[in-house]
């Protein structure tokens, strides 16, 4: 008799091992590329943010982010002295990890950094021969920033995904010149490949 339940056991042990190995993978489990445009922001802020992703666990992921402004009506502040300084690029290298278990739809945190470059004006005093008066004086900088933020993404015919976060950044390197907080907001629009 004990070995006939220990065949059993052993038969069915196999059985179950079976039926797991032939379960279901989740179509994006299997794409582990996404590239996303953040449409609102070139809309709206005349600012093209491109980002790719890597999956490299089905709840973690890594990409990069690029942004570069052109917006006039910044510009036009900036050249008019209404701000001081003027983002022109920002590239972020992120890590993301997933709140939930379902692939689909999910939160998630994200950790990044940000290298920021753009224009500032500071007032300096010039001296011409005998007489000193005050000017607004433009230069670049570049800083460095490190930040998090939290987001929803959806995928849709598992491969078109819409995600939105918001979070934000503080400049650790040149804070006298340099924004000293960096936003990161955005409405991504992408293809999971």
């Amino acid at each position: 008799m004990k070995k006939t339940a220990f065949l059993l056991t052993l038969f069915l042990s196999q059985f179950a091992m079976a039926q797991d190995s032939t379960a279901t993978v989740s179509p994006l489990s299997l794409k582990k590329n996404e590239i996303k445009l953040d449409v609102v922001a070139l809309i709206t802020q005349t600012r093209f943010h491109v980002s790719y992703e890597r999956f490299l666990k089905n709840d973690f992921s890594v990409g990069l982010s690029i942004s570069l402004s052109a917006s006039s009506k910044r510009k036009d502040d900036f050249d008019n002295n209404f701000n001081r300084t003027i983002s022109e690029y920002e590239v972020n290298p992120f890590m993301r990890y997933s709140l939930s278990k379902s692939q689909r739809s999910y939160y998630f945190v994200e950790a990044f950094g940000s290298i920021n470059g753009g224009k500032y004006k500071e007032q300096q005093r010039i001296t011409d021969g005998s007489s000193a008066y005050y000017a607004a004086v433009e230069d670049t900088y570049t800083d460095f920033a490190l930040g998090a933020a939290i987001g929803y993404k959806l995928y849709l015919a598992d491969k078109f995904g819409i995600e939105i976060f918001v979070g934000g950044a503080k400049n650790l390197l040149n804070t006298d010149v340099s924004p000293k907080y960096v936003p990161r907001v955005g409405a991504n629009f992408g293809y999971r490949f």
